[in-house]
């Protein structure tokens, strides 16, 4: 019975709740002050929404075009995709497969190809006309911070300078001239930038690709994001019919090759028969049947290239993958971080730190 009592008196204790009523009243008692930290808060709050440049975030979306087997039966995919599985994944013939393209669009070569996009800046004075890579060393806005937490970086590349031997390349600047194997600083600095602004992702059962570009200039973030979808397209394609563009090019050349053999087999005959006119001699006639059938069997050969030829160039055509652009990029109006919102955000979190303060104070004063 000892046991049981002491027990039901453990258990009693834990059940006991904590009474905030007491904070309560000590932050209200003190709400001058909970007031003066909120001012503060939102001030800080403002300060930072006016200093901080605004990014605004356009979205495309496409649709890829699927190479798959249709050796799976239609019972089978059902219920497959009861279980959340796309056996369309398990049957795909194409080593592009969809769940590479973020891939393909976050490598070197896509920022890369990107430096080149014309863009069009609205300063103070006038609409500046330049490029993607000239927007992003001279145009891009940064916040007073950033500039403050670099001094300390620069000075130590001041110091780093002074006692290693300059580097002429690590110091070019544009990107006129760009080796991909060794990039500048400057050239890795934009496209590190350019990473952090595009963001592609692919649903899993759909494989529906949408990419995600955050500029600081909305126009520019719908045309950047326009500008890799067209780009993605571009290496599809030419990945998808690559082999079929080499049989073209390998039938082209025997075209070219069968139609100059045929042309100057028909000119043999025809010069043959023209001069040898009124001539009735056996061997004559012999001979010219031959340059007659020698011309017949080069325009069969040339014939069957052209053929060839046309169907090569069909199937580069019927191989070539669609990229249905299911949303394109558009400039959006609303641009993040939201002033207002910023300043109400640091408002109340200034009122906590102001109520803590007041609180903590009290409990030192009663003790």
């Amino acid at each position: 019975m000892k046991e049981f009592d002491e027990f039901e008196e453990f258990d009693g204790g834990a059940e006991q709740s904590i009474d905030f009523m007491p904070y309560v009243r000590k932050a209200l008692k003190g709400w001058k002050t909970v007031l003066l930290w909120a001012v503060i808060g939102g001030v800080f709050g403002a300060v930072i929404g006016l200093s901080t440049p605004r990014k605004y975030t356009s979205k495309a979306v496409i649709a890829p075009e699927l190479a798959t087997r249709s050796t799976l039966g239609s019972g089978l995919n059902s219920l497959a995709s009861l279980a959340g599985v796309n056996m369309n994944s398990l049957a795909l013939t194409d080593a592009m497969h969809p769940d590479l393209y973020p891939e393909v669009i976050r490598s070197t070569n896509m920022y890369i190809s990107l430096f080149d996009m014309p863009v069009e800046v609205q300063t103070k004075d006038s609409l500046v006309h330049t490029d993607l890579y000239d927007y992003m060393v001279n145009y891009n806005k940064h916040p007073w911070w950033g500039y403050v937490l670099g001094l300390p970086r620069m000075a130590i590349d001041g110091v780093k300078s002074i006692f290693t031997k300059k580097d002429e390349f690590d110091d070019a600047e544009g990107h006129e001239h760009i080796d991909s194997l060794r990039l500048t600083k400057q050239q890795e600095m934009v496209i590190k930038a350019l990473s952090k602004s595009i963001v592609a992702s692919v649903e899993k059962k759909t494989y529906v690709l949408s990419v995600k570009v955050t500029m600081q200039d909305p126009v520019i973030a719908a045309q950047l994001a326009n500008a890799v979808i067209d780009k993605l397209k571009e290496f599809v394609v030419s990945y998808r019919t690559e082999k079929s563009r080499e049989n073209v090019d390998y039938y082209k050349q025997i075209y070219d090759q069968t139609r100059q053999e045929y042309l100057a087999a028909q000119r043999a005959y025809a010069y043959y028969t023209d001069s040898h006119q009124g001539v009735a001699s056996r061997s004559t006639r012999v001979y010219e049947q031959q340059l007659q059938n020698e011309a017949q069997l080069r325009f069969q050969m040339y014939n069957q290239t052209a053929q060839n030829l046309l169907a090569a160039e069909a199937k580069v055509q019927q191989e070539a993958p669609v990229l249905v652009i299911v949303q394109p990029g558009i400039a959006p109006h609303i641009g993040k971080p939201s002033r207002v919102r910023l300043a109400i955000l640091w408002c109340v979190i200034g009122a906590c730190l102001g109520a803590a303060w007041v609180i903590w104070k009290g409990r030192k004063e009663e003790a």
